[in-house]
């Protein structure tokens, strides 16, 4: 029962910092661009780096979070349903961009994360 509550507790944290950093972000953004959840993911997938690069993937640390917080914090399915209403509003450049840096600039997150880690 341990790591769902652990799991579980990381991911409500993480879901309610996204929702608060949603809301201070957006408050700043101009255009189309959805430019919160982008951040958001590659703070994720930074922060996801550093966590399994520093405790490993097997750990109660890296439950509550890694797995909970980064996950609750990150979102895949808004990232699909933002790039969705791009297309339709035939934002179709804005949808590609926003596709392949939500995609590459996460690679290299989490690839910065995994260097920061292990050096600190």
């Amino acid at each position: 029962m341990t790591p769902y509550l652990l799991v579980g507790g990381g991911a409500a944290v993480g879901a309610i910092a996204r929702y608060d950093m949603t809301k201070l972000i957006k408050r700043y953004a101009l255009g189309r661009f959805p430019v919160a959840t982008l951040i958001i993911n590659l703070l994720a997938a930074l922060i996801l780096g550093i966590l399994a690069s520093h405790f490993g993937t097997g750990v109660d640390s890296y439950l509550l979070l890694g797995t909970g917080f980064c996950g609750g914090l990150s979102t895949f399915s808004t990232m699909s349903y933002e790039t969705l209403i791009l297309l339709q509003e035939k934002y179709n450049v804005l949808a590609l961009l926003y596709l392949v840096l939500s995609l590459v600039a996460g690679l290299i997150c989490v690839a910065l994360g995994l260097i920061i880690g292990r050096t600190f």
